[in-house]
């Protein structure tokens, strides 16, 4: 079975995470005072984003999800955006 891409559903809080990328990678190079420096700021983004994807999809596979969050993720992947 291969994976399937999902719309985007009408829920703003995509494309707030789609805009606070750059909050991410600031927060990996100097965090809030108090706070350890995130690590793997892109793994902790597509997490979310897959999140927000189970909330608005719950009868979707893994695979949809992670594939949909690749595919709208705001940084390059390694093995591009549309492979699972």
């Amino acid at each position: 079975m291969t994976a399937s891409l999902l719309p985007l559903p009408d829920d703003p809080r995509f494309q707030e995470l789609i805009d606070e990328w750059p909050g991410f990678v600031a927060a990996a190079v100097s965090p809030p005072p108090g706070m350890p420096p995130l690590r793997y700021p892109r793994t902790v983004w597509l997490t979310y984003f897959e999140d927000l994807l189970r909330t608005a999809y719950p009868q979707s596979s893994s695979a949809d999800r992670k594939l949909t969050a690749r595919h709208f993720a705001p940084f390059p992947l390694a093995a591009g955006h549309d492979v699972p």
